[in-house]
Parts: structure tokens; C-alpha cells; sequence
């Protein structure tokens, strides 16, 4: 049995949890540099009606958008020389306070910056939130540790504003468009897309969350923020991780320069408490939810609302899974799923 058979057939872990009840559903995938391999299995909805997933469901990537879009972007503006590493945030955001942050400070989660502060639910509007972001006090000196953080990538988010001015037009022009799917976008529920998307958590005040973004902070800021807000199917999320095998080319477009992805290649936190790279991905990171098999030259990265993907350079593989475990609740085995279903595949790709 080939790798394609063992993981589009067999569904092997996934197929397990699914059936026990502990997931809605499924989509996963098996990428290497010149093919993918996908499939489903479950449910995208259990509420208000169970519904099969469909090839083109959409999944809330929650924090993938971080790795997949926001990183992305910012590292057009690298290569545009429109920043580097060491910028100073106070030098393009006037209003923040801290002039020993730098860009790599918020990309690798070493600002400073809290975890959270749930005080942000008291916002309204766009505005607030932002106001809210720039008095967020520091919780631990930069550079000592790494804390992740949605406040830095909420922060990288509006300086892609500064230089480009919307987010959303440029992750069309820079990545979106170019992985040429039609399948990964911002606010699916007002492009007519909400039916495609797997619902996520049922909620007292929003109630089946569908073609909106889960996160709280991205919501408040209109759906489209450099945490959270991207919803994608299974094949843009496998494209964009053969792009990152492909050092940048996607097919004919060119969407990283080869240089710009050796920037992902290496750790930029060394010797704190988390290996942290190019974009916040984890990086050779053992102490992960992709299990103890993982290769020292690999990314991860998760989701809240379920998601994950893994690219190894050294196996020169990725693998992805998007699931919306928390419908229709939080209460849900994806921590134990994750390592499961990763270790499982890892250890038959070493085998054969």
C-alpha cells in the first residue's frame, strides 16, 4: 500500500475519532514537490442538520492565517525592502510605545506582548480594538521569552495596511490569486459562500457561527486581521504548503523568491523556551502537538478552530488537516487527535 492508499483509504487515525464521535469531520492531505493527495471523511456540520463535507468545504484557519497569509505578506514586504528584521515597529507605527520591539520580535512572539487580556471582549468596533491593542501592556521583557500572541500578529496586520493599504487586496495579489484555486479568502459569509464553510462553535450571542470568523478579536475587526480570519479547503491549504517545498513557486508563479523561504529554514529563537522561525511557525520544535517524530528541518503550526499543517524539508513532505473540532463546542480530543494522526503517517513514510 502507497502513502496515497494509506491516507485517502484507509483514513486511518481520523477515521477513528469520526466514527467515535469525537470529531464532526475531516479533510487531509499528503503533499510532496510535485504531487497532492487529498480527501474527507465526516461530517462538516452536526448543527442544525448534519452535512456531508464536500471537496471545496471551507474551514475558519483560525491562527493558520497567521502562517499562512499574514507571514506570507510580510515577507513580500522583506523582499520589497520595505522592512527587514530589525525595523523598529515605533518607526512605522507612530502610536506604539515600545522602541526596542522590532518585526522579528512579532513574528517570533518575543515582544513582549501578553498571551491575552480578555478586557479586548469590551470593544465594538475596529477602532477600539486597535486602541486597545496599542495600550496592551508588556508582561515580560522582549527578547527573554517566547510568548505567542495574537496582539503581534493583530500589529504585523496593520503595518501591511500602512504599506499597502487593505490587507485583503493584497493577500489576493500576493498569494490568494496566484494559488489559483478560488477557495481561500476572507469573509466567505459575504461572498455568497457561507453554506460551503464548516460551521464552528454554537455560541449564546452569535449561535452556529458559519462563513465568519471564529476568533473574537478578528471579528471585532471586520473579519480580515493579521491573526486570524482566512478560511480555505484542504487543496489551497495543500498548494500553499507545496509552494513552501517548492522554495516559493507555486506551479508557474513565482510567490516567494528562493531566498525569502531559507528564511524560514532556521531558528531565530535559540535557547528559549520555543524554537520560532519566519512567519511564528514552530520550527524543529519537538515539544508540539505534531507528535515525536517530526524531522529538526520542519514547520507546524495549529489552529484554534481545529487546523494544522506540517511541512517537513528533510522528508520533503507536508501533510495537513482541517477540521472544525470545536462544533459544536470546545470541548474536543484535536490535542490528542494531532500527535496521533501526524506520528501515525510519519512513522509509515519511514517504514516504506
Amino acid at each position: 500500500m502507497d502513502i496515497t492508499d494509506y491516507l485517502l483509504e484507509e483514513y486511518r487515525i481520523i477515521k477513528k475519532y469520526i466514527d467515535a464521535g469525537d470529531l464532526p469531520g475531516a479533510s487531509f492531505s499528503f503533499v510532496t514537490r510535485d504531487e497532492i493527495a487529498f480527501s474527507h471523511y465526516g461530517n462538516k456540520s452536526l448543527i442544525p442538520e448534519k452535512t456531508e463535507i464536500a471537496d471545496d468545504t471551507l474551514y475558519d484557519l483560525a491562527s493558520l492565517s497567521k502562517v499562512v497569509s499574514t507571514s506570507t505578506m510580510v515577507a513580500k514586504l522583506i523582499e520589497e525592502g520595505l522592512i527587514d528584521f530589525d525595523t523598529k515597529v515605533s518607526s512605522i507605527i507612530n502610536r506604539f510605545r515600545y522602541d526596542d520591539v522590532t518585526i522579528r520580535n512579532l513574528i517570533v512572539h518575543t515582544s513582549g506582548l501578553p498571551a491575552d487580556d480578555k478586557n479586548y471582549k469590551n470593544c465594538k468596533t475596529p477602532e477600539e480594538l486597535w486602541e486597545f491593542t496599542l495600550n496592551v501592556d508588556k508582561t515580560y521583557e522582549t527578547n527573554s521569552k517566547v510568548e505567542y500572541s495574537c496582539f503581534n500578529y493583530i500589529i504585523l496586520g496593520k503595518i501591511i495596511e500602512h504599506f499597502k493599504g487593505n490587507m485583503e487586496e493584497y493577500a489576493n495579489e500576493v498569494l490568494f490569486n496566484k494559488l489559483g484555486t478560488g477557495n481561500i479568502m476572507y469573509n466567505p459569509g459575504k461572498k455568497g459562500r457561507k453554506e460551503d464553510c464548516a460551521p464552528t462553535e454554537v455560541t449564546d450571542i452569535r449561535g452556529v457561527i458559519q462563513g465568519d470568523v471564529h476568533d473574537g478579536k478578528a471579528y471585532i475587526l471586520g473579519g480580515i486581521a493579521g491573526n486570524a480570519g482566512v478560511f480555505a479547503d484542504i487543496e489551497s491549504v495543500s498548494r500553499f504548503a507545496q509552494m513552501m517545498l517548492n522554495n516559493g513557486m507555486n506551479e508557474d508563479n513565482i510567490i516567494l523568491n528562493k531566498e525569502t523561504t531559507n528564511l524560514f529554514k532556521q531558528s531565530y529563537t535559540e535557547g528559549l523556551n520555543e524554537s520560532r522561525t519566519m512567519g511564528g511557525w514552530y520550527f524543529g520544535d519537538p515539544n508540539t502537538s505534531a507528535g515525536n517524530k517530526i524531522s529538526k528541518c520542519s514547520l507546524y503550526h495549529t489552529g484554534f478552530s481545529g487546523t494544522s499543517v506540517y511541512i517537513d524539508y528533510e522528508r520533503k513532505c507536508a501533510i495537513a488537516l482541517l477540521t472544525n473540532a470545536i462544533h459544536p463546542s470546545r470541548e474536543t480530543k484535536i490535542k490528542e487527535i494531532r500527535p496521533a494522526f501526524y506520528n501515525d503517517i510519519l512513522e509509515y513514510i519511514d517504514n516504506h
